[in-house]
This record gives C-alpha cells, structure tokens and sequence, in this order.
C-alpha cells in the first residue's frame, strides 16, 4: 500500500473517531484501536495530533469540493448554485460527518492560531468557488446585476452555516427537503429572471 493510501486510511479512522467521540477525545491512541493496529503505525505517517488532525481539515475541504463539482454536473443557471451550496447541508451521512469534523476542528483550532489560519486557508478557497459560480451566473444573466458576488458568497455560506449548525443542533431536525427549500427561496432571490 502506497504512503498517501495509508495517510488516508489514518485520516479516515481519525474521522470515525472524531464523528463518534469528538475532538477532543480523539487520540493516536483511539485512533491506532479504530484502525487495529499500533500507536506506532499511526505516528508512522502522523508525527502527533495536531498534524493528522490538519490532514483531516484538508480532507473536508477536498471532499467538499469533490461534492460541489460533482453536484453541478449537468445542471445550468441557478440549479448549479443551489446544487453547489447544497454540498455543505448534512442532507446525508457523508456531509453529516463532514460538518461534525468541521466543526470539532473548528472548536480545536480557536486559540490556536497556526490552526486557525489553516481553516480560514480553506474556507477561503471554497468561498471562492462560490464567488466564481456567482460571477458566472451574473456573466450568463442569470443573477441580477446589482449583486455583488463577494458579499453575496458571505451571505450564502452564512446560510448554509446557520442552516447546517441548526440542523446538528436541533433535537428535531430540519429535513433534507426543508434545507434545500430554505436555500432555493434565498437562491430564487437572486434570479435576474423573477
């Protein structure tokens, strides 16, 4: 098995971890059981915590990313921004655990400022996927003039924070329908074609 194959598997069995008992009882120990092997195994490819702990972070950005492209496949004008957007709901187990790991990881990093930096490194490169989409969709009229895209990518990825966070937070949560509702009506909004 190749080194980044085995990097992955660490990060994938540091997740299970993180999803099931959270950041801060996530260790190379616990993650050395999930994976049946030895804590060395894990130290191996992963000098300490706080360095797998990064890898994962990038691991939510790129897998995030690889919903977004793969959610606009097919689709044109607003439907491709509903549909990127929708890539940061918990509408299934993939993006619940994404959102779980992103927000341990996020809870981790504050006082932390190397890891901090990280995470806005990150937010910042989907963000601008979102700006691109927005620009795109203005270019092809699709969304009104007047819209800026940076501001409007802050108020969708406010959104679809808010809704995702309520969604983990709330006893009853809001269903996979009612998510992308809420953000087809804000989306529907912006159309150049109301």
């Amino acid at each position: 098995m190749a080194q980044s194959d085995r990097r992955l598997e660490v990060s994938e069995a540091a997740w299970q971890v993180i999803v099931r008992e959270g950041l801060d009882r996530t260790s190379m120990r616990a993650i050395a059981q999930e994976m049946s092997c030895t804590t060395g195994v894990v130290t191996h490819y992963f000098r300490n915590k706080q360095e797998l702990i990064l890898f994962a972070l990038h691991q939510v950005a790129a897998r995030l990313q690889v919903l977004m492209e793969r959610a606009v496949t097919d689709l044109s004008g607003c439907d491709r921004l509903v549909a990127m957007l929708s890539s940061f709901l918990p509408i299934d187990q993939e993006r619940q655990e994404i959102l779980r790991v992103w927000v341990a990881f996020l809870g981790y990093a504050v006082g932390r400022a190397d890891l901090m930096a990280d995470h806005q490194q990150s937010a910042g490169e989907l963000r601008q996927m979102i700006i691109q989409e927005l620009v795109t969709l203005q270019r092809q009229g699709d969304i009104r003039s007047d819209v800026d895209p940076e501001q409007e990518a802050n108020v969708l990825l406010a959104l679809v924070n808010g809704v995702s966070l309520d969604t983990l937070i709330q006893a009853t949560s809001l269903s996979q329908q009612q998510q992308i509702l809420i953000l087809q009506r804000y989306v529907d909004g912006l159309s150049a074609r109301l």
